[in-house]
């Protein structure tokens, strides 16, 4: 600290054992210049809400969206198309997105959907750790993209949600991304369930900063499973390997009891007309891939309803659509579109698979009131949880979040409960199913 010397003080002396006289000590004047501080411009935060799966920070379009150049949209277009061809026409070749496959699962009654769900979250959990190693810097982008997803939403919405989820599942026979693969592949009555799913999209998109208050229950400060100090010794890809490792030892204990020619519904051909669902469950997982890479994001498919309904705010003046920031948020850019395009080619690649194979329309469908419902149900449910059997199960679990290894068991409780429930009540749940090209059973 610099002091001031005052006149007649003294500034300093110097005492010598031999010398009996003070020295005078002269003090070299200093001259502060003075500090010129440049005015700093504060520049405005935009948080980005999570590519294709925006998350509850009511976040706007973000600046990078609005400005995407040609070769940013060019990326996501080709890796939306490459993973929507795959997707579908691998959930349309397994043939585990059929209702009745999906209601018999629950019942533990056919087993081909629970052996492609883990293959594929296991398969993406593998080809996840590889791109942690190889392309880390793309790898932490595309798993903090999906950490961010539920943001300020607590456990217990995210488990009440995903409960819904599977109990929609279950009296629709379809999932947000299966119906999608259904309406392509000719399903009957699947269309009704894509509208009750739109339905819900709208109804939340609208309600949600009303009710985002409300979901905060279980909020827990970790969100990955390496937060936790026992796992954060483990680097991701060594626990990513190890669930791999421990859901295809689960594959494999289904196929020695369960093998896949004898669980195919009746009508359709093995290899030809039906795939092992292990084959189809890798294919999918591999699809991660193309996604981290391409569209800087995971799989996942709810998050496009959000943006296709989003649409009805565009021709609304900018005072209307910013009291609805969390739909808003939707609208625009290649991080929200990407997902339409994914599920739109997934559609026709379904479309084009079912007409090769010869199996469009064979497969019956639920009720219409069963579809209309099951369809609202389970997409409200999957924005409470803010994801879905894609979202949480394909990517959450294999990227080691925390919110999805709750929602999983959760989404699987509720579709369970819910089947046994209606089939306790009247067996029809199962053997009434609409009639398609003599396909009963």
């Amino acid at each position: 600290m610099m002091h001031n010397s005052m006149p007649g003080d003294m500034d300093s002396f110097v005492v010598g054992s031999n010398r009996s006289t003070l020295q005078p000590v002269v003090v070299q004047q200093v001259v502060v210049q003075p500090v010129v501080v440049q005015p700093v411009m504060m520049q405005p935060v935009v948080v980005k809400a999570a590519a294709g799966q925006n998350d509850d920070l009511e976040a706007a379009p973000t600046e990078e969206d609005k400005r995407a150049s040609w070769h940013q949209w060019a990326r996501v277009i080709i890796g939306s198309i490459f993973m929507g061809t795959f997707f579908g026409v691998a959930m349309q070749s397994g043939q585990v997105t059929l209702p009745l496959v999906i209601r018999q699962q629950f019942l533990f009654q056919r087993f081909i959907m629970l052996k492609m769900f883990l293959s594929a979250s296991g398969g993406g959990a593998f080809f996840l750790a590889i791109l942690s190693v190889v392309c880390p810097e793309e790898f932490k982008n595309a798993r903090k993209e999906f950490m961010g997803c539920g943001n300020g939403k607590g456990l217990v919405t995210i488990s009440f949600g995903a409960s819904l989820l599977g109990a929609g599942m279950a009296l629709a026979g379809a999932c947000p991304g299966m119906v999608l693969i259904q309406v392509g592949s000719g399903v009957e009555n699947s269309g009704f369930t894509l509208l009750g799913g739109a339905t819900a999209s709208l109804l939340y998109g609208f309600a949600q900063p009303l009710i985002m208050p409300h979901l905060a229950v279980g909020v827990c400060k970790k969100v990955q499973v390496d937060d936790i100090k026992f796992f954060s010794r483990f680097p991701y890809w060594a626990m990513a390997s190890a669930l791999f490792i421990m859901m295809a030892i689960v594959c494999a204990i289904f196929e020695i009891f369960f093998p896949w020619e004898t669980e195919i519904p009746m009508g359709f051909k093995p290899w030809s007309q039906a795939w092992p669902p292990l084959l189809s469950g890798v294919i999918i997982g591999f699809q991660q891939i193309p996604a981290v890479l391409l569209t800087k994001d995971t799989l996942g498919s709810t998050s496009a309803y959000m943006t296709v309904i989003s649409q009805v705010l565009t021709p609304l003046p900018e005072a209307t659509r910013k009291q609805f920031p969390h739909l808003n948020g939707f609208r625009t850019g290649p991080g929200n579109w990407w997902q339409v395009i994914y599920i739109a080619t997934a559609i026709l690649s379904a479309f084009a698979a079912s007409k090769i194979q010869g199996t469009f329309g064979m497969a019956p469908g639920v009720p219409i009131a069963q579809g209309f419902v099951g369809g609202f149900v389970m997409l409200f449910g999957s924005r409470l949880a803010s994801g879905c059997t894609s979202g949480h199960g394909l990517s959450g679990m294999a990227l080691l979040a925390i919110q999805s290894i709750v929602a999983v068991p959760a989404m699987f409780a509720g579709g369970i409960i819910t089947s046994f429930a209606f089939n306790a009540v009247d067996a029809s749940f199962i053997t009434a199913l609409t009639p398609g090209r003599g396909l009963i059973n």
